[in-house]
């Protein structure tokens, strides 16, 4: 059948991860910790992030995870926050992060757009922030469907908010491709059984660490017209 709607992923798809996230998470951090040292590493270390480095670990919850699951984990290491306490720090450091396209954003949709592909944006962070960043790159209103975490359809690597997408456009998952950076993205294309995996280099994850799951794997999203033909 006929691939008539895409769902992309955010953070490592559309955008370079570590540019945005890797500041994201000292500043959060560095707010947890309170000026300790000892508690910063905790909390890193919980979380996959190797603060020597300045980089994420395979597995990485940041990289992974929902943002609900890992305030979790770190408010279970923080005796004098609860779940809200460590969303509100969380959420304060979102504003702060530079949004750096692996690519120009706004020609790629565009132009999908115009053939008339159905768009949708699944992410694991918060949908405030994920239609601030579309907005920021004037393609928000490009987008049929947006979803985080927070949206109320379930995270990836679950169904959920492909199976969403899918009922908010009138299409089958057998007309929809799901594109992403990450096992998770990837997983919940597998999940929902669309015909298309395409995976992307702009994350962490290399070639190996997603090939089994993906259909193809690009450099970027800016191959996917060629791929889609």
């Amino acid at each position: 059948m006929t691939i008539k709607g895409l769902v992309f992923d955010k953070d490592g798809t559309l955008f370079h991860y570590g540019a945005t996230w890797l500041i994201w998470c000292d500043l959060v951090l560095e707010d947890l910790s309170q000026g300790d040292p000892e508690k910063k590493k905790e909390l890193a270390d919980a979380v996959g992030f190797d603060l020597e480095n300045n980089s994420f670990l395979p597995g990485s919850l940041i990289v992974n995870a929902s943002a609900g699951e890992i305030n979790g984990v770190w408010a279970s290491l923080l005796p004098d926050f609860s779940d809200s306490d460590v969303d509100a720090v969380a959420v304060k450091h979102l504003g702060s992060l530079p949004s750096v396209p692996v690519c120009d954003l706004k020609e790629l949709f565009s132009a999908l757009r115009g053939q008339g592909y159905a768009l949708g944006l699944v992410t694991n962070d918060y949908e405030e922030g994920a239609y601030q960043q579309l907005k920021q790159e004037g393609i928000a209103d490009l987008f049929d469907f947006v979803a985080g975490f927070d949206s109320g359809h379930g995270v990836k690597p679950g169904a959920g908010p492909l199976l969403a997408f899918g009922a908010a456009t009138g299409l089958t998952m057998a007309q929809v491709a799901m594109v992403g950076d990450s096992t998770h993205d990837l997983g919940a294309g597998r999940a929902a059984k669309v015909a298309m995996n395409i995976g992307v280099l702009t994350g962490p994850a290399e070639t190996d660490d997603i090939a089994h799951l993906a259909d193809v794997v690009l450099q970027d999203i800016s191959g996917i017209a060629a791929v889609l033909r």
